[in-house]
């Protein structure tokens, strides 16, 4: 009988430490809408991620959803006409590139306040444990944070970049952190820590300045009294950071910014029957993948630029796989072309030997996490400082849109093949971006809990957050400091002329005598 009871024990005890702990199901907010393709599938993981998570998901945006679950909702306010969907060789001009964001902030925000799901959405907002939008230009969305209790999350989908960590109070220093406009990376000349402190002022006191005063004036129409949008920006409780140390570099971040860089990557799978035929038909020379991602299409890249590829191509021994969405080029036997490809599961090829890219941040992480050298063509944004870090780090060579020749693509492509030092240095960090104690995706899913759990975690909040630039460089203390000075100087030195006086009598000016 005891030998019976011992053994209940037993059972009992093994039962009691094998049942997984339960996590509770939390219900969560994503409005993402004026977002580049490549971002909205990157937060789309996200999402997937926290539904598998056992959590519920209403994802506000712009796109069409192929992911299905109970728990996921996908509401597209957007009715097939998605935001920037222009030629991105136009937003080379970034003045022209905003004036065209105005437009869209128009044309997206009075869809998303006119959507009756969305008005539905805004007036339930209580209910959601979690808010999750971008630390980008995607405040048309804020007014969801308006008298609202629960933790606000974002995400930097371009990797650390200087005010969008500032807004949590962690102001970045500018000679190590690039503009995400400048086609520098974090090792500056003196020359270019002065242009980099320029266009940061440039940047924030007039393009984003500029960027919030009209979402601001445009919320003013349904949110009377609304203010500065983006202040909204400061009540963030976590922050998710695009970007990992063996991609950007350290840079020192605070407890509720956390890096989660390479977490739209992932291991390779079997290309499709004709592709892996293609592929093989390459043998030892190996195939070249030529893709500007969904910022752009190569049907638009202009035609001067476009020939020069074309003429590279039929240079080249590799067979060359091209993502190209129009039919209207006559190409060497050697090129394929696809409107669509599988990119990872072809940069994760063994016989991918160069990646063609803008250099987006996707896909520079899909690089860099597959191991394949990258000919950098970047066109617009934080493309150039993606590209010139990529070229500091020698995983890359660069080439202009506007100067490029066949001769400089073969050349280059010819080193990025050849020289065995580019792949080396890319797969020790590609090592690196694989060895992390767990994915991205798990340590975003349990920073969000946690935030949650802790009701926005305010012991996290960096106490700087409330201080004004001036006040956090100590600018005033200085001034002070300075001003302090000269007084002491000033009395200082009256009080000796008044002793010198007292002790020598008044000293009197020599006149000169001019016969």
């Amino acid at each position: 009988m005891r030998s019976i009871d011992t053994l209940h024990l037993l059972v009992y005890s093994v039962l009691l430490f094998t049942v997984p702990k339960q996590v509770c199901s939390y219900k969560i907010l994503m409005a993402l809408l004026l977002e580049s393709d490549s971002v909205h599938f990157f937060y789309t993981k996200i999402a997937r991620h926290l539904v598998e998570a056992n959590h519920s998901v209403t994802f506000l945006t712009f796109h069409d959803s192929s992911f299905t679950h109970p728990n996921f909702v996908n509401v597209n306010i957007m009715e097939g006409e998605p935001p920037f969907k222009g030629n991105a060789f136009d937003m080379v001009d970034l003045g022209a590139a905003f004036d065209a964001f105005y437009a869209e902030v128009a044309r997206v925000g009075t869809r998303l306040w006119e959507n009756q799901d969305n008005k539905k959405l805004f007036e339930n907002r209580h209910e959601f444990d979690a808010i999750i939008t971008s630390a980008g230009v995607n405040s048309i969305v804020l007014p969801y944070a308006i008298n609202y209790t629960g933790p606000l999350i974002l995400i930097q989908n371009a990797g650390v970049e200087y005010f969008a960590t500032a807004f949590s109070g962690n102001w970045l220093p500018p000679s190590v952190v690039p503009s995400i406009l400048m086609p520098y990376d974090e090792y500056m000349s003196f020359y270019e820590r002065c242009m980099n402190l320029l266009d940061l002022w440039n940047y924030y006191h007039g393009l984003m300045k500029s960027w919030y005063e009209c979402e601001s004036s445009f919320l003013e129409n349904y949110f009377p009294g609304i203010g500065d949008i983006s202040r909204f920006y400061g009540q963030a409780s976590l922050t998710l950071i695009n970007g990992h140390h063996a991609l950007d570099n350290p840079v020192p971040l605070l407890p509720n910014q956390v890096e989660i860089g390479t977490l739209n990557a992932h291991t390779p799978e079997p290309l499709p029957q004709d592709l892996e035929e293609f592929v093989a038909s390459s043998g030892d020379h190996g195939v070249i993948y030529f893709s500007l991602g969904s910022f752009a299409r190569s049907s638009d890249i202009p035609a001067r630029a476009k020939m020069e590829f074309v003429e590279a191509f039929r240079r080249l021994p590799q067979k060359i796989i091209w993502k190209y969405e129009a039919d209207d080029l006559d190409l060497p036997p050697n090129v394929l072309t696809r409107p669509w490809l599988p990119q990872q599961d072809i940069l994760g090829h063994p016989k991918t030997r160069v990646f063609i890219s803008h250099c987006g941040i996707m896909g520079a992480q899909e690089a860099k996490y597959h191991g394949v050298p990258v000919l950098a063509v970047p066109i617009a944004f934080d493309q150039h400082r993606n590209a010139a870090r990529m070229v500091r780090q020698k995983v890359a060579i660069s080439l202009s849109w506007n100067t490029v020749t066949a001769d400089q693509i073969v050349d280059a492509l010819n080193i990025l093949v050849n020289d065995t030092s580019y792949s080396e240095r890319l797969r020790r960090t590609s090592a690196v971006l694989q060895d992390q104690k767990e994915s991205p995706a798990d340590r975003a899913v349990w920073w969000v809990e946690y935030v949650i759990r802790h009701g926005g975690a305010p012991h996290l909040q960096y106490p700087g957050q409330r201080l004004h630039f001036l006040q956090y460089i100590c600018a005033d203390v200085l001034l002070f400091l300075a001003v302090c000075t000269y007084l002491v100087y000033r009395l200082a030195k009256c009080i000796l002329l008044y002793f010198v006086n007292l002790c020598f009598g008044k000293v009197k000016p020599l006149k000169t005598k001019i016969n």
